[in-house]
């Protein structure tokens, strides 16, 4: 049987731009590292006063992780709103050349596509500046576009939470016998609306994707070990991710310790918790033991922070895909 993934996310565009610690102090103060919202012309400022060209890259957290779910071979379709312009174009057609289907990704006249400006500092961190556009439109008649009884899976976006079809997205999920998955995606979104997610965890989420700030932030008062007892009781699957440190996926039988590939020159963090999910859920796709399902989200995520951006070439994806597809078949 052959197995289908839904993303729920917002269909951005990413530009990313190498600058300096000085550059990013002045024009974003003491905010290295944070997601903000920006207006057009601010992001033309910083554009112009950075004086480099840039990198446009397809983005949005569930799209990347659907774009590289369906390069590694794997059945994938995208549900959000984008704008009917030349960002919107650019970002379908970057979903199609993966082999995604974009059938649901519903363009939208009146707004602009949504992007997402990368600053990424010497240390490969990135601030990222953003303009949601059309992909924050969505409404509930919007939902007509997803036959959510062909997909085995849904990839939701935490960044999303606390739209109005979130919930409805869910439950229609949960009483076709489609599992939930959720990735937390913000650690600031988590403390400010941390009543909400926990509502939607104790809803019946299939599997959990978090790193350790925004599982620190939705569970405040509590000490790691803590944590990892709080999640196993109430989540079959969190897959918590720790950067250079791998991940740990949590089960209720299990703790298991995921090891980071080794040297690796990192250019760029951004996407690569999002193409670790990607690499996670092929893996579940093939039936594979957890082990090798983390294995494959380490091999996706190291695969994209040697890049600029949030997209391989075409030889590296391939290259990539061969790889995993061993390791999950053996």
């Amino acid at each position: 049987m052959s197995f289908k993934l839904l993303g729920v996310g917002s269909p951005l565009v990413d530009y990313s731009l190498t600058v300096s610690d000085e550059f990013l102090e002045h024009h974003v103060p003491g905010g290295k590292g944070c997601t903000r919202n920006i207006t057009d012309s601010e992001k033309e400022a910083i554009l112009r006063d950075a004086g480099k060209v840039f990198c446009r890259t397809p983005g949005g957290s569930a799209a990347n992780t659907i774009r590289i779910f369906a390069a590694l071979g794997g059945h994938a379709a995208l549900f959000g709103k984008s704008g009917d312009d030349d960002d919107g174009e650019f970002f379908r057609d970057a979903l199609k050349k993966c082999g995604a289907d974009t059938t649901a990704v519903i363009p939208d006249g009146n707004f602009s596509t949504g992007y997402c400006l990368s600053l990424i500092t010497p240390d490969a961190e990135r601030t990222m500046l953003s303009n949601l556009g059309a992909s924050v439109q969505v409404e509930i008649g919007d939902l007509e576009y997803i036959d959510i009884r062909s997909f085995d899976f849904i990839l939701m976006e935490g960044y999303l939470s606390g739209e109005k079809w979130f919930d409805r997205l869910i439950g229609d999920a949960r009483r076709n016998g489609c599992r939930i998955a959720l990735d937390l995606n913000n650690y600031e979104l988590v403390a400010k609306y941390r009543d909400r997610f926990l509502k939607t965890l104790d809803s019946g989420i299939d599997l959990l994707f978090a790193n350790s700030q925004e599982i620190s932030q939705l569970f405040p008062d509590k000490k790691m070990t803590e944590i990892i007892a709080l999640l196993r009781k109430r989540i079959p699957v969190t897959v918590l991710k720790l950067g250079r440190d791998g991940a740990l996926i949590i089960t209720g039988k299990e703790v298991i310790s995921i090891d980071a590939e080794k040297n690796i020159e990192v250019k760029d963090t951004t996407g690569a918790g999002d193409f670790f999910a990607a690499g996670f859920l092929y893996g579940l796709s093939k039936n594979a033991p957890m082990e090798i399902c983390g294995r494959a989200g380490t091999l996706c995520a190291a695969a994209i922070i040697s890049e600029l951006g949030t997209s391989l070439t075409e030889e590296k994806a391939n290259k990539l895909k061969n790889i995993i597809q061993k390791e999950v078949t053996q």
